[in-house]
């Protein structure tokens, strides 16, 4: 039990509360206002203080403990549109505390009712903590940042001590980070420690604080910031993960190409260290020759898009590199050029199967225009001997007609032997000729409108008369054909080579059919023979130079008829295919376009 002052020590007390200009009140053991001066009646309301946080928050009741315990304790408060520098102070009597004295010095600044909510709303939409607590660490005072970061309650808050929210393997490390602000080695303390919020989630969190200094120099408390870098510090993290296992290079430039942040994975490629490209420019490192490929980035924003640009690098050993990079343009909030951000790659396997497919290709070419000389010559070079020959032939049997001879019969056959093998030596050699005019992309193709239905029958009327065996081609039209674009003599070419093989393959079989039918804009022309077949083993190999199927025997050919023909059909933009069954036949299918017109 408190001891109570005597009677005349109380009318002494309250006479000098009287004279006292600053608000003082004595609270009493049960937290109720026993006493007040002049000043606090005028000052506040008579419900004001009874009903507002000041009696009834947790803060308070924490500060009244200390005092109970004979300490004084200082703090800064709002009470009606004023803040305040409170002091608490125990009141004695005979050794005993028996009340508290409550002083309210003027307001450190008065606001009127617009200026003081300006102010609540300033302080409780900043989107860092703002803080103090007292000379023990307890939080005196916190903004709506705490609860909205942290997630708890104001209520629930003030008048705990800070490290009570601390990750507990940060309350050791935070002492010594605060110790020299606390012994006034420094001014103000910044570091970094883990918070742990109520959800159990861990804020990494950086902290500035500086000391709360009393009139007397004493020190009442600490005050600052608590701001939240935990996004930085997870998104540090995974560029962190990015930077060191991703091959690719990540720069970043300024427009002039100097390295403002180059990834480690540079050091793999090139030999150089981050540390040692950053400030020096990207073009410095450009092969001399490559530097004339590189254009310019412009500065407009209509140039957003992400460039793709192939150079060689050289690196730290003075070797050159050949890498790939894409280049993207980052712009301000003003729309002006600000960064360019860089992804490089190596593309150096990839050049040097370019280098040797290049090498190769020009070795073909070379190959071909050596080929393609050579075969212009040695059929140029056959054809000569192979007209005089020719020549020699047909006088000996114009003499042969001339005289009488019991011999004339036989020379008459071997004459006919040496004419069809001139015949088909110079056919070779025509087909050579043209082969190696397609594969030198040298043959010319002059399109015009045809009537089909002619041509064809052009080409019938043509083959008929050389069949010994007096077989014909029928020919078969379903509808109205109309005229097409072509050239026509590839397309008579086409038709020889094709109706010639009909009736080649198939001796002593029936007639072979010629059938031509247009549907919509596509013209249709089949060439069915009932002969020999191909085997079906052997049908991918029909369109190859000098392929000849194994069931042809010792009937003639060149191997290279087919080749020209699928050649001249795409020239012409038409398709050629066909179906045999060994045995049964073969029919070949040519399809073109009727509405094309060049």
């Amino acid at each position: 039990m408190f001891s109570k002052p005597s009677t005349a020590k109380i009318d002494f007390f309250s006479q000098l509360l009287q004279h006292i200009d600053h608000p003082v009140c004595v609270i009493n053991s049960s937290y109720k206002i026993e006493k007040c001066n002049l000043a606090f009646d005028q000052t506040f309301p008579p419900t004001s203080i009874l009903n507002s946080s000041f009696f009834s928050n947790k803060l308070l009741h924490e500060s009244l403990s200390q005092v109970w315990e004979g300490q004084t304790v200082q703090y800064i408060s709002e009470l009606e549109n004023q803040i305040f520098e409170l002091k608490l102070s125990p009141l004695h009597n005979a050794g005993e505390t028996f009340g508290l004295i409550q002083f309210f010095p003027k307001s450190t600044q008065t606001f009127d009712s617009e200026q003081a909510l300006q102010y609540k709303y300033i302080v409780d939409h900043i989107h860092e903590v703002l803080f103090q607590t007292d000379a023990l660490g307890n939080w005196v005072f916190l903004n709506q940042a705490w609860s909205d970061i942290f997630e708890y309650t104001l209520e629930e808050s003030l008048g705990r001590p800070f490290y009570e929210f601390l990750h507990p393997e940060d309350v050791r490390k935070n002492e010594l980070l605060f110790a020299p602000l606390i012994n006034q080695q420094k001014s103000y303390c910044k570091h970094i420690i883990r918070y742990i919020s109520k959800s159990h989630k861990i804020k990494w969190i950086e902290v500035f604080a500086t000391l709360v200094i009393g009139r007397n120099g004493e020190v009442l408390g600490t005050s600052g910031t608590l701001r939240d870098i935990t996004n930085e510090k997870e998104n540090a993290r995974i560029n962190t993960i990015l930077s060191h296992n991703v091959q690719d290079i990540v720069c970043i430039h300024d427009l002039e190409g100097k390295y403002l942040y180059v990834s480690p994975s540079i050091s793999l490629l090139t030999g150089y260290c981050p540390e040692e490209l950053q400030g020096q420019s990207h073009y410095d490192f450009f092969h001399p020759d490559d530097k004339v490929k590189i254009v310019s980035i412009p500065n407009s924003s209509a140039d957003s898009e992400v460039r793709y640009i192939s150079y060689r690098f050289r690196k730290k050993n003075n070797e050159y590199v050949w890498i790939e990079t894409s280049v993207k343009i980052f712009f301000d909030d003003y729309d002006i050029c600000d960064r360019m951000i860089t992804s490089s790659r190596s593309i150096q396997e990839h050049k040097l199967v370019e280098e040797s497919m290049m090498k190769s290709l020009q070795r073909e070419k070379e190959l071909n225009q050596l080929k393609s000389r050579f075969v212009n010559m040695t059929s140029h070079e056959f054809r000569t001997p192979l007209a005089t020959i020719r020549s020699s032939a047909e006088i000996i049997e114009a003499y042969i007609k001339l005289e009488k001879s019991t011999y004339n019969e036989k020379i008459t056959k071997q004459l006919d032997n040496i004419q069809s093998e001139i015949h088909r030596i110079s056919n070779l050699i025509s087909e050579t000729l043209l082969i190696g005019k397609i594969e030198s992309q040298q043959l010319t193709v002059h399109r015009e409108e045809v009537n089909v239905i002619e041509l064809i029958n052009f080409a019938i009327n043509r083959q008929n008369q050389q069949q010994k065996d007096h077989r014909i081609t029928e020919l078969e039209v379903v509808g109205e054909v109309p005229k097409i674009w072509l050239d026509p003599q590839h397309f008579i070419h086409i038709l020889d080579n094709l109706i010639s093989n009909a009736f080649k393959y198939s001796l002593g079989k029936r007639n072979p059919i010629i059938s031509v039918s247009s549907e919509k804009n596509q013209l249709e022309i089949q060439i069915k023979d009932f002969g020999i077949g191909i085997p079906l083993t052997e049908q991918g190999k029909m369109y190859s130079s000098f392929f000849r199927a194994k069931n042809v025997g010792i009937i003639e050919g060149t191997g290279l008829g087919l080749v020209i023909v699928k050649n001249l059909v795409q020239l012409n933009n038409g398709h050629i295919y066909f179906v045999s069954s060994e045995n049964q036949g073969t029919t070949f299918f040519l399809d073109f376009t009727i509405d094309q017109i060049y």
